[in-house]
């Protein structure tokens, strides 16, 4: 007795052993099981290609989009512009962290202070950054994020790409299951008589399993050649936008990453200048350095010595060493430059060894002679100007400095016999800081122009 089951999906042919003239084929079945394409799209998507691109978004509206949104997220920390001072983040980045949760340790009230706002900011800061640098350092990934992934014609001709390979991929599977189940039928005819009542049935199955396998490289062959035009339309996307794209996107994102860089550096200056004065007033913290080794006024630098000298140089670590690596560069951001435009050797020579005697790096220069002063400030702006008030071309200094645009970049110090609260309110309106006053004392002399010194370095 013969059982036929028919199924568009599953062809099966089975041989019963009551037929005893078929006995060597009993319990013989072959399946040919065709998997469903439900989740592929066989219908070639020729309006994606044939049909004229109207491309309404282009590569410079999506750049312009771009750097716009992250101008968006500067502003919100343009204050920060105003300090004249920064610092390298990205070689101070871990330290600094590192730092601050020292200080906490020894103090749980820092986290209530004014630094959580800076250290907020330095963190969503640093974010943008990170993300920025991701996207920047290579033009192909920022013209694949920014235009292509939002472009609507590639976007949906990749993913007619992608069904279309998963539809190949399982017609392979079908043409292989067919030809396989085609072969076993074959062989089976062979050893079928022709008088049985099977052998028709197995040629019915081998006719229908070469239709299958038709059908299935028909439908493969038709998608490899929607898939040859598909990439050709995604590359024409490419080639037409990519060099539009890489033209205009490199110079703005060697604009935006100077402009990052440096917000990020004055913020991460403003962090550690406001972390080390909130420290210098902590109890538990001056209570904990005052029992160390400790020498100098409390700063990222005085405790980088400290905490390395705590250390076996035998036996640093790669991180430790990164450290030592830091100490000449935060010895650079504690050095001031200072020029003493004088009108008498006596004052100069005063100035040199009163500062000389400070627990800082300190670079000085004077002069007595007006063209050699502003010379030197032409060459490098020093951190502070320091002028005799009595200097007879004092105004003709003030507008070169004023006009050339070094004043706004500089701390200028006016040199007097006294100085009072009124006179500084008064010089102040022309750009003038500092009054250091030259009678009395060197101790308060010294004083004077420690707190000079210390104002700038918040």
């Amino acid at each position: 007795m013969t059982a036929i089951n028919e199924d568009e999906a599953t062809y099966q042919v089975s041989i019963d052993k009551t037929d005893s003239s078929d006995s060597q084929c009993a319990d013989t079945t072959y399946d040919i099981v065709i998997e469903s394409d439900e989740e592929a799209t066989d219908t070639p998507s020729h309006d994606l290609y044939e049909d004229s691109i109207d491309i309404l978004m282009t590569t410079e509206s999506v750049i312009h989009e771009y750097f716009s949104s992250i101008n968006d997220v500067l502003q919100k920390f343009s204050h920060y512009n105003a300090v004249s001072r920064n610092i390298d983040y990205v070689k101070l980045r871990r330290f600094l962290m590192t730092t601050y949760n020292t200080l906490v340790d020894l103090d749980l009230d820092l986290k209530k202070t004014r630094i959580r706002d800076v250290l907020k900011d330095i963190n969503d800061l640093s974010d943008v950054y990170d993300s920025f640098r991701q996207t920047s350092k290579q033009s192909k990934r920022a013209f694949y994020d920014l235009f292509l992934s939002r472009h609507d014609d590639f976007t949906k001709a990749q993913k007619q790409l992608e069904s279309n390979k998963l539809a190949i991929t399982k017609h392979n599977s079908n043409i292989q299951i067919a030809e396989t189940s085609i072969e076993k039928l074959k062989n089976l005819e062979a050893t079928t008589p022709p008088t049985s009542a099977n052998y028709p049935i197995i040629q019915q199955r081998i006719k229908k399993g070469r239709s299958i396998a038709s059908d299935e490289i028909h439908r493969k062959r038709e998608l490899e050649e929607e898939n040859k035009q598909l990439v050709q339309f995604i590359d024409m996307i490419i080639n037409e936008n990519e060099e539009s794209f890489t033209q205009k996107y490199i110079p703005q994102a060697k604009i935006y990453n100077q402009k990052i860089t440096d917000l990020l550096n004055k913020v991460a200056y403003t962090f550690d200048a406001s972390l080390w004065k909130i420290a210098r007033d902590s109890k538990p913290i001056k209570e904990h350095f005052r029992e160390s080794t400790v020498k100098g006024k409390l700063s990222s630098l005085t405790y980088l010595k400290y905490y390395l000298q705590s250390l076996s140089n035998d036996k640093l670590s790669d991180d430790q060493r990164e450290l030592t690596e830091l100490v000449p560069y935060l010895e650079t951001l504690h050095r001031r430059s200072l020029l003493y435009f004088s009108a008498e050797v006596e004052n100069a020579l005063r100035l040199k060894s009163i500062a000389s005697s400070l627990d800082k790096y300190i670079e000085i220069e004077t002069t007595l002679h007006y063209d050699k002063a502003v010379e030197s400030v032409m060459k490098k702006i020093p951190d502070f100007i320091f002028i005799d008030h009595e200097l007879s071309d004092l105004k003709l200094l003030l507008k070169t400095l004023r006009i050339s645009g070094i004043i706004q970049n500089t701390n200028i110090v006016l040199v007097v016999e006294n100085a009072s609260a009124s006179f500084l309110e008064q010089v102040k309106k022309i750009n003038i800081r500092y009054l250091l006053p030259l009678q009395g004392s060197n101790h308060l002399y010294l004083e004077t122009l420690t707190r000079i010194l210390d104002e700038d370095e918040q």
